[in-house]
């Protein structure tokens, strides 16, 4: 059987984290969910199916202290460095080479660093079956049941089978729908959200950029030839490569996609609202971490760095202490942050 890679990728901002995540620590480095950093709860869960050998942390240069100081269980050669931030197009493209350069015949399991997922040994489940099925198929699309009419997410419309079984001929990806649209596809039972975690055969994504992406696979074929060389000449070609995800350049043109219905929590965490679905409330409905009071307080959100964080007789708001910088807006504005970051400037953000 194929030796099985993971690349987990951290190239993300976290500007909706502000003021605990910023440009200089973004979203995937920063502890929201508990004592660990979001990529190391990722890699932990990954770790008992792929060994540490054989993970990869696809990183932006401006991250790759803190993630090599974050992940010591991770070989020093094993972070592979983008120059630029080309989206998950370019971060895949490149980490094929190198699984290409140790193992032409290895599995890529793709994994964004900054989800949560509320049950390991199910996770590791649906990984497993998600393996198990790849045999025939393009590629595996790890999928997640709706709860909500989420007009925030991608969706992938699947086709159930007549007879039970663990994988769904994929049928097509649809980009982030309106809310009345959102709601009918919680209703039909065949459509699920796009988790951004994918599996298949290396080889095969090769050959998908070669098809799908002619010009992208060029690049690649370019960087192959210097893969191990000059920083300055791999940061010369990966920087043609155009900003875009690996769902549009590749997956929505792709047939023979099967999709695995993921048999745990998940939630994409994109806000400090969001923490709401990933973590307990208390009796009157307030999410806190760290030290905190609520008196007469309901539906807050609250992260204290250091120091106390009190609300007092105040409802629904995202109370936020982190580096010397307090954070308070009401919580439906949460995922509005980015102008926020933005008007502050890069010195604050």
């Amino acid at each position: 059987m194929p030796a099985l890679y993971a690349v987990v990728m951290a190239g993300g901002r976290g500007e909706r984290f502000w003021p605990l995540s910023a440009t200089a620590l973004p979203k995937p480095f920063i502890p929201l969910l508990g004592p660990k950093t979001l990529i190391q709860d990722t890699v932990a869960r990954i770790q008992p199916l792929v060994p540490g050998e054989r993970i990869l942390i696809s990183i932006g240069a401006a991250h790759a202290d803190v993630a090599r100081k974050q992940l010591p269980q991770i070989p020093g050669e094993n972070f592979i460095i983008e120059p630029v931030g080309r989206d998950t197009a370019a971060c895949l493209g490149f980490c094929a080479l190198h699984i290409e350069k140790r193992d032409p015949e290895g599995t890529m399991l793709a994994l964004p660093a900054d989800h949560f997922v509320g049950d390991a040994n199910a996770y590791l489940d649906t990984m497993s079956r998600g393996i198990s099925n790849l045999q025939g198929a393009s590629g595996i699309v790890f999928g997640i049941a709706p709860t909500r009419a989420e007009t925030g997410y991608g969706y992938v419309l699947a086709e159930k089978p007549v007879v039970r079984a663990d994988a769904w001929p994929v049928i097509r990806f649809i980009e982030k729908p309106d809310a009345s649209t959102a709601a009918r596809y919680v209703a039909s039972g065949n459509y699920f959200w796009n988790s951004g975690m994918f599996l298949w055969k290396n080889g095969t994504l090769l050959s998908l950029f070669q098809q799908h992406m002619p010009e992208h696979y060029q690049g690649l074929c370019r960087l192959r030839q210097i893969l191990g060389g000059s920083d300055q000449e791999i940061a010369a070609v990966f920087s043609e490569f155009p900003r875009i995800s690996i769902d549009y350049g590749i997956l929505e043109k792709t047939s023979g996609l099967r999709l695995i219905p993921a048999q745990f929590p998940w939630d994409d965490i994109g806000s400090w609202a969001s923490l709401e679905r990933a973590l307990p409330a208390d009796a009157s409905g307030n999410i806190a971490q760290g030290p905190h009071a609520t008196p007469e307080s309901s539906g807050c959100v609250i992260y204290a760095q250091t120091g106390t964080v009190a609300a007092f007789g105040v409802s629904d708001l995202v109370i936020v202490q982190a580096y010397g910088k307090v954070l308070v807006c009401p919580k439906n504005r949460a995922a509005d942050l980015k102008r926020l970051v933005a008007a502050l400037g890069p010195e604050e953000g």
